[in-house]
């Protein structure tokens, strides 16, 4: 018999002899599962000793790869960076062909423009209110900014923020004045719906999404179209963003885009029409106004 045989891992008719070895890992295996299970104390002491000679190494080991974790995690944020400066460099090259596309519609526009005489539309003033105080009840949904007839607001204007339309101004004093927001059933707007402009009437019903009304016959309004302000009957300015429609169980509603439940600060438009005049005239404030026999308020940078 050659002196390999008597290895477990020799050879013997060209097949290798794990058989004794493979059974006796498999018992210790079994052993130390066994033992693991039923908790024996040989077992923690055993686990206790080992831990304790181990975790000076280990330590060692945790201390020697910190350093290597670091510059992994750097080398990570480096491929980030480098993946999101491509990323930008790309966005930045289509903004600038964007650009230029805009700035050449922009020439086309202003040729145009002149060969037609058209003339410009006026740059409407605003100024900027914080709201005090909100009401949304049942049948109101009106606030208080902290601005009035002082600062040159009058009844009738429009009120936005950097969502779009908030709403109107119903009623100004000299220095509150008060909103009524487009979710209020008493303040219906003109508005214009979708890619084909459709005519519609945007009022609210006491349920925060304005119901679109009087909508023409055939005209196709679908979910997601967007609504703007019309600029018919000259209480609003045409072209204001409104919001998207949405479709329900009881016809087409409008979701806003401004969130009227969590007013910060608003825009008055300072847009005179001659609607604004009748407007102006029917609110409470100047009424009581002309009653008690009081001069109207010198505008800002008037003298009185």
């Amino acid at each position: 018999m050659r002196e390999e045989s008597f290895l477990l891992t020799g050879r013997e008719g060209g097949r290798p002899r794990f058989g004794v070895l493979l059974g006796i890992l498999v018992l210790v295996s079994a052993g130390l599962m066994v033992l693991s299970r039923l908790e024996h104390s040989y077992v923690r002491v055993l686990r206790g000793h080992l831990t304790d000679a181990l975790a000076p190494a280990l330590s060692l080991t945790a201390t020697a790869v910190a350093p290597l974790k670091m510059l992994a995690g750097r080398l990570g944020q480096q491929l980030d960076a480098a993946e999101d400066h491509e990323r930008l460099r790309r966005q930045l090259q289509e903004l600038e062909s964007w650009k230029w596309r805009a700035g050449e519609l922009e020439r086309r526009f202003a040729d145009l423009a002149r060969a037609s005489r058209l003339v410009p539309e006026p740059v409407v003033p605003f100024a900027t209110a914080r709201v005090v105080a909100t009401s949304m009840g049942t049948f109101a949904y009106s606030a208080i900014i902290a601005a009035g007839r002082s600062h040159g607001l009058k009844a009738g204007f429009p009120v936005v923020n950097a969502d779009g339309l908030v709403g109107r101004i119903v009623d100004a004093g000299e220095t509150p004045a008060r909103l009524l927001l487009a979710t209020d059933q008493a303040g219906p707007i003109p508005v214009q719906v979708g890619a084909s402009s459709v005519r519609a009437i945007m009022a609210g019903d006491g349920r925060g999404m304005p119901r679109l009304q009087h909508v023409g016959q055939g005209a196709e309004i679908k979910a997601g179209d967007a609504v703007v302000t019309s600029g018919v009957g000259g209480l609003f300015p045409r072209g204001l963003r409104v919001g998207d429609v949405i479709a329900s169980s009881e016809g087409p509603r409008v979701v806003l885009h401004a969130n009227t439940d969590a007013l910060d600060y608003v825009i008055i438009m300072f847009f005179e029409s001659p609607m604004l005049d009748l407007t102006d005239a029917a609110s409470p404030a100047r009424m009581g106004r002309e009653l008690a026999g009081k001069p109207p308020p010198a505008k800002p940078g008037e003298q009185p």
